[in-house]
């Protein structure tokens, strides 16, 4: 980005993450309270479609739009290094096969997976209720 660009988009009182790419992650880390996390992913609710739809759906339920978190798709080879480094005070995974500890941690699974297996639903909705007694 050109300098100009950015004090354009600064006087225009655009947040900086939106448009730095320079420490955009700790930008984004500061901002948010949740960060929903998944391992790179064919059907990513990163972006628009069936997976984001339910995703959005089940932080509705649970009080949360997506705007109010920070979705990042990742490889599982920078996970450990990422949750050691990343200070949001809740992290979600959105993978059953990752085992999360240390600080606030959950996994449930992905919004595809339960697409594919309805029978998923319960024990994710046991897993954003923790979640919601987090963030109050």
């Amino acid at each position: 980005m050109s300098p100009d660009r950015d004090q354009y988009l600064e006087a225009l009182g655009i947040p900086a993450f939106l448009y730095s790419s320079e420490g955009s992650e700790v930008l984004v880390q500061d901002r948010f309270k949740l960060l929903v996390v998944e391992l790179n992913s064919q059907d990513s609710f990163c972006h628009a479609g069936a997976s984001q739809d339910l995703l959005e759906k089940m932080l509705m339920s649970i009080g949360i739009g997506l705007n109010e978190c920070s979705l990042l798709s990742i490889d599982k080879s920078k996970i450990d290094d990422f949750i050691q480094g990343h200070s949001s005070e809740l992290i979600l995974f959105m993978n059953s096969s990752i085992a999360a500890e240390g600080k606030t941690l959950f996994v449930t699974h992905h919004p595809k997976d339960i697409i594919n297996n309805p029978q998923l639903k319960r024990e994710s909705w046991e897993v954003l209720k923790k979640v919601k007694l987090c963030l109050k």
